[in-house]
């Protein structure tokens, strides 16, 4: 098995983590759908629905402006994701896998972004979970663990801002089979420019980075492709 550096010990030290606050979001409005009434309330009927159109579209831009607020967070997650790319890069080094060419990453609005979000940061809690009981030194877990708990917080606070709950698993998280990771990460992947198959066995310490390492690129360049573009 691949010893990896001993960096990972000295950068568990480093107390550059930050505290974050995570928030709940209440989204007001209501639409209703009326039916259709008979030949003399047509007027009204054209009103209500004008009236309807308005409210949805009022609630759209109620959501939208909620998430706006949290624009320095998003940077944060983003910030984040890149030195979890670069932590692993630096501490596999020659080892590490080339980075993946992403496809599929780009949304079109802030609540798409968000949905998706909220998605991936919750893959990536399952993928560290499943990992940490295969690896052999303790300097790799404390590492792994010191990453999921960030992974975590992101999930959080993005449940929080969707009104959905904190933990898709309640009390308890559940790690994810390396099957249905792959499964999740798959369709943002156009090619892995000769990195290692992720649905391969995981047989070394260096193999469970390496599979870190895959998901890290895609949340980075999700967060890179989207962050500085609907959150300027």
């Amino acid at each position: 098995m691949r010893k990896i550096s001993d960096k990972l010990a000295s950068a568990l030290n480093d107390d550059h983590t930050s505290r974050r606050r995570f928030f709940r979001h209440a989204f007001t409005g209501v639409a209703v759908v009326a039916p259709v009434g008979v030949l003399a309330a047509c007027g009204d009927m054209a009103d209500m629905d004008h009236s309807v159109s308005a409210n949805t579209d009022q609630q759209k831009t109620s959501a939208e402006t909620d998430f706006t607020k949290s624009k320095q967070i998003f940077h944060e997650i983003m910030k984040d994701e890149n030195e979890h790319v670069k932590f692993l890069q630096d501490n596999l080094k020659s080892a590490a896998r080339p980075k993946p060419t992403f496809q599929k990453l780009e949304q079109a609005d802030i609540q798409s972004f968000v949905n998706l979000s909220h998605t991936l940061e919750n893959v990536g809690v399952g993928a560290y979970l499943f990992a940490a009981p295969a690896v052999s030194q303790k300097t790799i877990l404390a590492a792994a663990g010191s990453i999921l708990t960030i992974e975590a917080r992101h999930a959080g606070f993005l449940g929080g801002l969707l009104q959905k709950p904190l933990s898709v698993n309640g009390a308890f998280d559940k790690p994810l089979t390396q099957a249905e990771i792959v499964k999740a990460a798959s369709p943002f992947i156009a090619s892995l420019n000769g990195g290692p198959d992720p649905s391969a066995p995981l047989k070394s310490d260096v193999d469970i980075l390496n599979f870190a390492l895959l998901l890290e690129f895609l949340e980075a360049e999700f967060y890179n492709v989207n962050v500085p573009k609907l959150f300027k």
